[in-house]
């Protein structure tokens, strides 16, 4: 897995009236930052060449490393490529789908869990054409026990059948561990680290846990560097390296 730059949220930040929903792929989003999206995809499916549905799951050490946010763009390009695409909203606690997709829903994965939702009645077009969502619903107490229950692996075999590709946004591995809960339930992880926020030891203690469950890692993700021009006006894009995560702490002083 490369590390790309998926554009810097410092610079919309400061214009009005933006939402989350703002930093999702869309026909102006820049050009550099859209191929970063289609060649993280490349590797994805060359990481889980195979049969059947790929299930993959995105974490971060901590919190607003924009891990949803690349889940979800990812999960945009390959629908683009007719694909049928899911993406589920495994943050229980803190759930961040419903700020993407324009649903008056509030029923979810949490409701169909203790029994109280059917599952053809929480999975949504997202309003892109081949990408369908299922939202976290309420808040549970309980959200590992939920998310370890029997009934979760019968959701997902049952979805399998239907997607091609199911994309789980979990929390932050070192907040929790309903990430590695789910380790079991999928083929792989990919680890959203964001440029000068992200502490060093913590991605390490991210990848450990992974390790500790026997989790695929696909790779690393590295976010929000800023794209530059050259003197020939095209884009030069920092950190474009490509490299696997191999049970070692791939950095970005190795990348270069």
């Amino acid at each position: 897995m490369g590390l790309f730059n998926f554009g810097n949220k410092k610079n919309v930040a400061q214009k009005k009236d933006i939402d989350d929903a703002d930093f999702l792929l869309t026909k102006d989003t820049a050009f550099d930052v859209k191929e970063s999206y289609n060649e993280l995809r490349t590797n994805v499916m060359f990481s889980l060449a195979g049969e059947g549905c790929k299930k993959i799951s995105f974490t971060s050490s901590v919190a607003s490393e924009g891990k949803s946010t690349t889940c979800f763009n990812l999960a945009i390009t390959f629908a683009e490529l007719d694909s049928k695409v899911l993406v589920i909203d495994c943050d229980l606690r803190k759930p961040k789908l419903n700020k993407f997709v324009k649903l008056k829903e509030t029923e979810g994965l949490s409701n169909y869990l203790i029994g109280k939702a059917k599952l053809d009645k929480i999975v949504h077009n997202s309003g892109r054409e081949n990408l369908d969502v299922l939202l976290a619903g309420n808040v549970p107490p309980n959200p590992s026990e939920l998310l370890s229950s029997p009934k979760m692996q019968e959701m997902v075999d049952e979805l399998s059948k239907k997607y091609d590709y199911i994309f789980f946004d979990a929390p932050p591995i070192t907040v929790v561990t309903d990430a590695a809960i789910i380790s079991s339930l999928i083929d792989g992880f990919v680890v959203v680290v964001r440029h000068q926020v992200a502490d060093k030891n913590l991605v390490k203690l991210a990848l450990s846990k992974l390790d500790f469950v026997n989790a695929k890692i696909i790779g690393l993700v590295l976010n929000d560097i800023q794209s530059s021009k050259n003197k020939y006006g095209y884009y030069k894009r920092g950190y474009y390296k490509y490299g696997y995560y191999k049970r070692s702490y791939y950095t970005q002083e190795e990348a270069k």
